[in-house]
């Protein structure tokens, strides 16, 4: 089984590029044998003709042999083989029919076909680097060999012309690279808006809906837990499990709406302090020590309260990181018209795979997570006008990296 499945797009560029690299391949080799053959000869009064002594149509016969087999690579799904293929099958027939025409005979070594320029020129449409340096570093061997093979100078002038070729191949190998990253970071900035949007449209649609009865539901269960009180086992799981209902649902809300920040000046410091107050006593349970390092004093102009969630899902999960408790570090200090807080825990850190999709809709590395949490701190952070970073080793913890601009 392959290791991954094909893109379907790709797939049919590539069949695309295959198709217009085979119609060009032989249109270009008929009508140049043709006139470097017999059309110059005929007209110089020179002798008219293939080479003698070489393969002669044996030549043309054995490339015009490969057509049925791309084809069949191409309904296998395999046409990213069949340059390789024709590259391959051309630099050896090619090879034999020199080997043949001058080995033995005194006649100066003359080699050289304009499909090896088409080879290095047409190379970049396949937008393959190591179908490039393949084909580039094969025809350099091949002059390499011939040269010393037959001891004909001539061949260092038909290295320096595939050495000039292959730059300016490179050169356009590299912007056509360059355009496909662009045009691929393009999609995937629409992916996610699209993800963002859908997200929208479900918190729109269900929020309202399910907020009033959680609320209904939880005083109910309140309600029976003091009528009932000799069970004290089933009503916490009960209670709980509604307060994260209803956290997820408020999630939602805050990521479907308009930004409603009302913003005022407010001392970083004083968020910070209060944040840790409100955490600090879970953080004791759990034998978890959160520790200020605040060098400066800075003023935002911010939500406050939005801020406060931004910093509690932070420290929470720093202190989910560390089961076996620790030290979670919140740092701050002021650096140009940015004040910078970096939250760091000692947790197991996360792999490279993984925290490149943190953020993502729904995507979570926890057990009991529903990927908003994070999210919606993100989302935050940027209506504020900051600047938010993710940094992880594993066995050694991670730090989040909040740039938030100083009040003007």
């Amino acid at each position: 089984m392959e290791q991954f499945k094909k893109n379907t797009a790709l797939l049919y560029e590539e069949v695309k590029a295959v198709k217009f690299f085979l119609w060009t391949f032989y249109l270009i080799l008929l009508p140049y044998d043709l006139i470097y053959y017999y059309v110059v000869p005929y007209f110089n009064k020179a002798e008219v003709g293939l080479p003698s002594g070489g393969l002669g149509f044996f030549f043309h016969i054995l490339l015009f042999a490969l057509l049925p087999l791309a084809i069949y690579l191409v309904r296998k799904g395999m046409p990213e083989r069949i340059k390789y293929l024709y590259f391959l099958s051309f630099i050896l027939v090619d090879f034999i029919n020199i080997f043949m025409i001058y080995w033995g005979s005194d006649q100066e070594l003359s080699s050289g076909h304009v499909l090896e320029i088409y080879f290095i020129l047409f190379s970049p449409i396949f937008v393959d680097k190591r179908f490039f340096w393949t084909m580039t570093l094969g025809f350099f061997i091949k002059y390499l060999i011939s040269g010393l093979v037959f001891q004909s100078p001539k061949v260092i002038v038909a290295l320096g012309l595939i050495i000039f070729i292959a730059i300016i191949s490179w050169i356009l190998l590299t912007r056509f690279q360059s355009y496909v990253s662009a045009i691929t970071s393009i999609h995937n900035d629409l992916r996610q808006k699209e993800k963002l949007a859908v997200i929208g449209q479900m918190a729109t649609a269900i929020a309202h809906e399910i907020k009033n009865p959680l609320s209904s539901l939880k005083g109910f269960t309140q309600l029976q837990q003091e009528k009932d009180k000799g069970d004290d086992q089933y009503y916490p799981i009960m209670l709980n499990e509604i307060d994260r209902i209803n956290s997820i649902v408020t999630d939602l809300l805050i990521l479907g709406k308009p930004s409603t920040a009302i913003k005022s000046p407010k001392n970083l410091v004083d968020i910070l302090q209060y944040v840790v107050n409100v955490i600090d006593p879970h953080a004791q349970r759990k034998e978890i020590n959160i520790e200020l390092e605040l060098t400066d004093s800075p003023v935002l102009l911010c939500d406050e309260n939005q801020l406060k969630q931004v910093f509690i899902n932070l420290i929470k999960n720093a202190m989910e990181a560390m089961v076996d408790g620790g030290t979670v570090t919140i740092h701050s200090e002021i650096k140009g018209d940015f004040a910078e807080v970096i939250v760091i825990d000692e947790g197991c850190g996360i792999e490279p795979e993984k925290l490149a999709k943190l953020g993502e809709p729904f995507y979570t590395t926890k057990q009991n997570g529903n990927g908003l949490g994070l999210m919606v701190t993100k989302k935050i952070i940027e209506e504020h006008g900051g600047l938010f970073q993710i940094q992880s080793k594993l066995g050694k913890g991670s730090s989040v990296t909040l740039s938030l601009p100083l009040a003007k």
